[in-house]
């Protein structure tokens, strides 16, 4: 339960945000709630899988193809780089937890409608 600490802080959070807007905006119905949930997971889930592909090591090749080849370095910084693979590793759990809550609320809240 630790870790999903904080996922579920933004997903309430962002819940509280959604319902906030809709209210201003007075389309608070159960098909815009499952649209702006939806749309508002998609945020969250594209930033977890562009996370977890960089983790998974494919562009890490790429990456040092063009370090080597274009020489986008100063003359003191060594040659060793940090990889893709290790930059998002350490959050790419939490944005994918938190897309999927939000997820789950949405289709939840289209099941509704459709009953």
């Amino acid at each position: 339960m630790k870790n999903l600490k904080w996922p579920l802080i933004t997903s309430t959070v962002s819940s509280i945000g959604i319902f906030t807007y809709l209210l201003v905006k007075q389309s608070l119905t159960i098909l815009s709630v499952s649209d702006t949930f939806f749309i508002v997971s998609l945020f969250f889930l594209i930033i977890g899988l562009a996370l977890w592909i960089m983790s998974s090591g494919f562009f890490d090749n790429f990456q040092r193809f063009m370090k080597m080849h274009f020489r986008f370095r100063k003359k003191n910084e060594p040659k060793e780089f940090i990889p893709f693979s290790e930059i998002g590793k350490a959050h790419q759990l939490y944005w994918l937890e938190t897309g999927g809550i939000l997820l789950i609320v949405a289709v939840v809240s289209l099941l509704f409608y459709f009953l």
